[in-house]
Protein backbone atom coordinates (compact mmCIF):
# COMPACT_ATOMS: atom_id res chain seq x y z
CA UNK A 1 0.00 0.00 0.00
CA UNK A 2 1.34 3.75 -1.04
CA UNK A 3 1.95 5.74 1.95
CA UNK A 4 1.89 9.69 1.77
CA UNK A 5 5.66 9.66 0.68
CA UNK A 6 4.56 7.51 -1.95
CA UNK A 7 1.34 9.45 -3.20
CA UNK A 8 3.90 13.34 -2.40
CA UNK A 9 6.70 11.99 -5.09
CA UNK A 10 4.14 10.27 -7.84
CA UNK A 11 2.55 14.06 -7.72
CA UNK A 12 6.31 15.75 -7.62
CA UNK A 13 7.16 14.27 -10.67
CA UNK A 14 3.71 14.29 -12.15
CA UNK A 15 4.43 18.41 -11.82
CA UNK A 16 7.55 18.27 -13.44
CA UNK A 17 6.87 16.26 -16.59
CA UNK A 18 4.03 18.74 -16.81
CA UNK A 19 6.29 21.56 -16.48
CA UNK A 20 8.90 20.21 -18.71
CA UNK A 21 6.49 19.16 -21.65
CA UNK A 22 4.56 22.73 -21.45
CA UNK A 23 8.38 24.06 -22.34
CA UNK A 24 9.05 21.25 -24.53
CA UNK A 25 6.36 22.54 -26.53
CA UNK A 26 7.11 26.48 -26.41
CA UNK A 27 10.88 26.21 -27.17
CA UNK A 28 10.42 26.87 -30.47
CA UNK A 29 8.59 30.48 -30.22
CA UNK A 30 11.00 30.91 -27.01
CA UNK A 31 13.71 30.46 -29.18
CA UNK A 32 12.72 32.68 -31.49
CA UNK A 33 11.63 35.62 -29.03
CA UNK A 34 15.27 35.49 -27.47
CA UNK A 35 16.68 35.66 -30.72
CA UNK A 36 14.78 38.36 -31.58
CA UNK A 37 15.61 40.05 -28.38
CA UNK A 38 19.85 39.31 -28.95
CA UNK A 39 20.37 38.52 -32.81
CA UNK A 40 22.57 35.83 -32.10
CA UNK A 41 21.21 32.36 -31.95
CA UNK A 42 23.11 30.52 -30.19
CA UNK A 43 22.84 33.09 -27.58
CA UNK A 44 19.35 32.60 -27.82
CA UNK A 45 19.49 28.61 -27.24
CA UNK A 46 21.26 29.21 -24.07
CA UNK A 47 18.73 31.64 -23.20
CA UNK A 48 15.90 28.73 -23.55
CA UNK A 49 17.81 26.08 -21.78
CA UNK A 50 18.40 27.91 -19.06
CA UNK A 51 14.25 29.21 -18.59
CA UNK A 52 14.17 25.16 -18.90
CA UNK A 53 16.14 24.59 -15.91
CA UNK A 54 14.67 27.29 -14.33
CA UNK A 55 10.82 25.53 -14.84
CA UNK A 56 12.65 22.22 -13.89
CA UNK A 57 13.36 23.19 -10.54
CA UNK A 58 9.94 24.58 -9.47
CA UNK A 59 8.49 23.26 -6.67
CA UNK A 60 5.15 21.27 -7.03
CA UNK A 61 3.38 24.46 -5.57
CA UNK A 62 4.56 26.55 -7.80
CA UNK A 63 4.12 24.58 -11.13
CA UNK A 64 0.56 24.49 -9.74
CA UNK A 65 0.17 27.54 -9.49
CA UNK A 66 1.46 28.98 -12.78
CA UNK A 67 -2.16 29.48 -14.58
CA UNK A 68 -0.81 30.62 -18.20
CA UNK A 69 2.39 28.61 -19.24
CA UNK A 70 2.50 30.49 -22.60
CA UNK A 71 2.64 34.03 -21.15
CA UNK A 72 4.64 32.93 -17.83
CA UNK A 73 7.34 30.88 -20.32
CA UNK A 74 7.27 34.21 -22.36
CA UNK A 75 8.13 36.26 -18.95
CA UNK A 76 11.19 34.01 -18.02
CA UNK A 77 12.40 33.84 -21.37
CA UNK A 78 11.87 38.04 -21.89
CA UNK A 79 13.72 38.92 -18.65
CA UNK A 80 16.85 36.72 -18.83
CA UNK A 81 17.24 38.21 -22.57
CA UNK A 82 16.88 41.78 -21.34
CA UNK A 83 19.71 40.45 -18.96
CA UNK A 84 21.97 38.54 -21.39
CA UNK A 85 21.63 41.85 -23.97
CA UNK A 86 22.73 44.25 -21.30
CA UNK A 87 25.83 42.32 -20.71
CA UNK A 88 26.04 41.97 -24.52
CA UNK A 89 25.28 45.96 -25.11
CA UNK A 90 28.44 46.83 -23.32
CA UNK A 91 30.76 44.20 -24.88
CA UNK A 92 29.61 45.63 -28.57
CA UNK A 93 31.23 48.62 -27.43
CA UNK A 94 34.67 46.83 -28.32
CA UNK A 95 33.66 44.73 -31.45
CA UNK A 96 35.92 45.49 -34.08
CA UNK A 97 34.03 47.46 -37.21
CA UNK A 98 30.23 47.28 -37.31
CA UNK A 99 27.96 44.76 -35.61
CA UNK A 100 25.51 42.74 -37.52
CA UNK A 101 23.13 39.89 -36.47
CA UNK A 102 23.74 36.33 -37.45
CA UNK A 103 21.98 35.25 -40.62
CA UNK A 104 19.63 32.26 -40.24
CA UNK A 105 19.35 30.20 -42.84
CA UNK A 106 15.52 30.47 -44.13
CA UNK A 107 14.56 26.35 -43.64
CA UNK A 108 16.13 26.67 -40.24
CA UNK A 109 13.75 28.64 -38.69
CA UNK A 110 10.60 27.17 -36.90
CA UNK A 111 7.81 27.37 -38.90
CA UNK A 112 5.60 27.05 -35.62
CA UNK A 113 7.02 30.05 -33.90
CA UNK A 114 3.91 31.78 -33.93
CA UNK A 115 6.48 34.91 -34.27
CA UNK A 116 6.00 37.95 -36.83
CA UNK A 117 8.09 37.09 -39.54
CA UNK A 118 8.94 40.66 -40.26
CA UNK A 119 10.62 40.96 -37.14
CA UNK A 120 13.16 38.31 -37.81
CA UNK A 121 14.48 39.98 -40.75
CA UNK A 122 18.20 41.13 -40.58
CA UNK A 123 17.57 44.77 -41.40
CA UNK A 124 15.08 44.56 -38.20
CA UNK A 125 17.33 43.08 -35.83
CA UNK A 126 19.99 45.63 -37.01
CA UNK A 127 17.58 48.56 -36.38
CA UNK A 128 16.69 46.61 -32.41
CA UNK A 129 20.45 47.50 -31.49
CA UNK A 130 19.47 51.03 -31.28
CA UNK A 131 17.01 50.70 -28.17
CA UNK A 132 17.79 49.42 -25.05
CA UNK A 133 17.26 46.01 -23.52
CA UNK A 134 13.72 47.33 -21.62
CA UNK A 135 12.60 49.03 -25.14
CA UNK A 136 13.79 46.56 -27.31
CA UNK A 137 11.46 43.94 -24.91
CA UNK A 138 8.88 46.22 -24.66
CA UNK A 139 8.88 46.58 -29.14
CA UNK A 140 9.41 42.99 -29.68
CA UNK A 141 6.80 41.75 -27.41
CA UNK A 142 4.20 44.30 -29.56
CA UNK A 143 5.53 43.78 -32.87
CA UNK A 144 6.29 39.81 -32.57
CA UNK A 145 3.93 38.87 -30.03
CA UNK A 146 1.12 41.33 -30.66
CA UNK A 147 1.58 41.99 -27.02
CA UNK A 148 -0.71 44.73 -25.75
CA UNK A 149 0.98 47.59 -23.04
CA UNK A 150 -1.22 45.71 -20.59
CA UNK A 151 0.00 42.64 -21.44
CA UNK A 152 3.64 43.67 -21.47
CA UNK A 153 3.98 45.76 -18.26
CA UNK A 154 3.67 42.77 -15.90
CA UNK A 155 7.02 41.11 -18.08
CA UNK A 156 8.69 43.92 -17.58
CA UNK A 157 7.44 44.80 -14.13
CA UNK A 158 6.29 48.17 -15.14
CA UNK A 159 2.87 49.88 -15.84
CA UNK A 160 1.17 49.94 -19.04
CA UNK A 161 1.79 54.11 -19.29
CA UNK A 162 5.01 53.25 -18.89
CA UNK A 163 4.92 50.58 -21.46
CA UNK A 164 3.36 52.75 -23.79
CA UNK A 165 5.88 55.39 -23.75
CA UNK A 166 8.63 52.81 -24.10
CA UNK A 167 6.89 51.77 -27.68
CA UNK A 168 6.89 55.71 -28.32
CA UNK A 169 10.10 56.80 -27.96
CA UNK A 170 11.27 53.38 -29.30
CA UNK A 171 8.92 54.20 -32.87
CA UNK A 172 10.58 57.91 -32.78
CA UNK A 173 14.12 56.09 -32.35
CA UNK A 174 13.74 54.05 -35.37
CA UNK A 175 12.14 56.31 -37.47
CA UNK A 176 10.24 55.83 -40.76
CA UNK A 177 12.75 53.01 -41.04
CA UNK A 178 11.44 50.85 -38.20
CA UNK A 179 9.53 48.85 -40.89
CA UNK A 180 11.51 48.77 -44.46
CA UNK A 181 9.48 47.79 -46.89
CA UNK A 182 9.99 44.20 -47.96
CA UNK A 183 8.63 43.87 -51.44
CA UNK A 184 9.98 40.55 -51.92
CA UNK A 185 9.93 40.34 -55.43
CA UNK A 186 11.63 43.83 -55.83
CA UNK A 187 14.44 42.62 -53.61
CA UNK A 188 14.88 39.76 -55.66
CA UNK A 189 15.20 41.93 -58.87
CA UNK A 190 17.31 44.53 -57.27
CA UNK A 191 20.02 42.05 -56.34
CA UNK A 192 19.97 40.64 -59.54
CA UNK A 193 20.70 43.85 -60.84
CA UNK A 194 23.56 44.54 -58.27
CA UNK A 195 25.34 41.33 -59.29
CA UNK A 196 24.68 42.41 -63.18
CA UNK A 197 26.06 46.27 -62.15
CA UNK A 198 28.87 44.55 -60.49
CA UNK A 199 29.89 42.52 -63.10
CA UNK A 200 29.94 44.91 -65.39
CA UNK A 201 31.82 47.50 -63.35
CA UNK A 202 29.14 49.95 -63.96
CA UNK A 203 29.16 51.97 -61.17
CA UNK A 204 26.23 54.29 -62.71
CA UNK A 205 24.29 51.54 -62.94
CA UNK A 206 24.59 50.62 -59.21
CA UNK A 207 24.37 54.20 -58.23
CA UNK A 208 21.00 54.05 -59.73
CA UNK A 209 19.78 51.08 -57.15
CA UNK A 210 20.59 52.97 -54.18
CA UNK A 211 19.41 55.67 -52.31
CA UNK A 212 21.19 58.92 -52.51
CA UNK A 213 22.07 58.41 -48.45
CA UNK A 214 22.10 54.62 -48.38
CA UNK A 215 24.37 52.99 -46.00
CA UNK A 216 26.89 49.75 -46.41
CA UNK A 217 27.89 48.07 -43.07
CA UNK A 218 29.83 45.23 -43.02
CA UNK A 219 30.78 43.16 -40.23
CA UNK A 220 34.15 41.25 -40.85
CA UNK A 221 34.55 41.05 -36.75
CA UNK A 222 38.12 41.51 -37.10
CA UNK A 223 38.62 37.84 -38.46
CA UNK A 224 38.34 39.05 -42.21
CA UNK A 225 38.80 41.90 -43.82
CA UNK A 226 36.03 44.43 -44.14
CA UNK A 227 35.37 47.73 -43.88
CA UNK A 228 35.88 48.67 -40.31
CA UNK A 229 33.24 51.88 -40.62
CA UNK A 230 29.95 52.57 -42.36
CA UNK A 231 30.48 53.46 -46.40
CA UNK A 232 27.52 56.09 -47.25
CA UNK A 233 26.40 57.55 -50.10
CA UNK A 234 25.85 55.91 -53.04
CA UNK A 235 28.50 56.65 -55.08
CA UNK A 236 30.46 55.80 -51.97
CA UNK A 237 29.22 52.27 -51.77
CA UNK A 238 28.88 51.49 -55.58
CA UNK A 239 32.99 52.51 -55.90
CA UNK A 240 33.26 50.19 -52.92
CA UNK A 241 31.45 47.48 -54.15
CA UNK A 242 33.07 47.23 -57.56
CA UNK A 243 36.05 47.97 -56.28
CA UNK A 244 36.08 45.01 -53.79
CA UNK A 245 35.16 42.45 -57.06
CA UNK A 246 37.57 43.40 -59.10
CA UNK A 247 40.13 42.58 -56.35
CA UNK A 248 38.39 39.11 -56.39
CA UNK A 249 37.88 38.23 -59.80
CA UNK A 250 37.07 34.27 -58.36
CA UNK A 251 34.00 34.75 -56.58
CA UNK A 252 31.14 32.85 -57.18
CA UNK A 253 27.32 34.49 -56.38
CA UNK A 254 24.70 32.97 -55.57
CA UNK A 255 21.18 33.47 -54.37
CA UNK A 256 18.58 31.96 -51.74
CA UNK A 257 16.63 33.31 -48.26
CA UNK A 258 18.15 34.28 -45.23
CA UNK A 259 16.07 35.38 -41.96
CA UNK A 260 12.87 35.28 -44.59
CA UNK A 261 14.25 37.44 -47.45
CA UNK A 262 16.48 37.21 -50.97
CA UNK A 263 19.65 37.30 -50.05
CA UNK A 264 23.43 37.05 -51.84
CA UNK A 265 26.25 35.01 -51.36
CA UNK A 266 29.36 35.84 -52.16
CA UNK A 267 31.92 32.77 -51.92
CA UNK A 268 35.48 32.37 -52.51
CA UNK A 269 38.31 30.19 -51.39
CA UNK A 270 38.40 30.36 -47.13
CA UNK A 271 35.63 33.29 -46.85
CA UNK A 272 32.36 34.16 -47.47
CA UNK A 273 30.01 37.06 -46.88
CA UNK A 274 26.32 36.87 -46.98
CA UNK A 275 24.66 40.45 -47.95
CA UNK A 276 21.45 41.50 -47.30
CA UNK A 277 19.07 44.79 -48.35
CA UNK A 278 16.27 46.91 -47.16
CA UNK A 279 14.61 48.59 -49.74
CA UNK A 280 12.58 51.88 -49.41
CA UNK A 281 10.19 53.25 -51.75
CA UNK A 282 11.93 51.19 -54.32
CA UNK A 283 15.19 52.16 -53.95
CA UNK A 284 17.95 50.62 -51.65
CA UNK A 285 18.25 52.05 -48.52
CA UNK A 286 20.64 49.87 -46.84
CA UNK A 287 23.16 47.20 -47.41
CA UNK A 288 24.39 45.19 -44.47
CA UNK A 289 27.09 42.73 -44.98
CA UNK A 290 28.08 39.80 -43.03
CA UNK A 291 31.55 37.98 -43.41
CA UNK A 292 32.84 36.84 -40.19
CA UNK A 293 32.77 33.73 -40.07
CA UNK A 294 31.89 33.09 -36.59
CA UNK A 295 28.37 34.55 -38.00
CA UNK A 296 27.81 32.28 -40.91
CA UNK A 297 27.57 28.76 -39.36
CA UNK A 298 24.04 28.52 -39.84
CA UNK A 299 23.30 30.57 -43.08
CA UNK A 300 23.18 27.18 -44.65
CA UNK A 301 23.82 25.82 -47.86
CA UNK A 302 20.31 26.20 -49.66
CA UNK A 303 22.48 28.85 -52.00
CA UNK A 304 21.60 28.77 -55.85
CA UNK A 305 24.75 29.87 -58.03
CA UNK A 306 24.34 33.04 -60.16
CA UNK A 307 25.74 32.02 -64.00
CA UNK A 308 27.17 35.81 -65.09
Amino acid sequence: MAGPADTIGRVEQREARMALEQWQEAKPRLTMLAYNMLGVWAQAEDVVAAVGEQVFKLEPHQVAAVENWPGFLTTLTTRRSIDVLRSAQHQRTDYVGSWLPEPIDQNALPEEAAINDSMLRLGVLFLLEELSAQSRAAYVLHHALGYTAAEIAPVLETTPAAVRQLLSRAAKKLGQAQAPQLEVSRVASLLTEIVQAIHRADINGLVRLLAQDAVLYSDGGGKVRAALNPVYGAQKIARFMIGVDRKNPGRRICTGHINGEPALLFAMEGREDVLVIDVVSGSIQRIMQVSNPDKLGRAGRNWTELQT
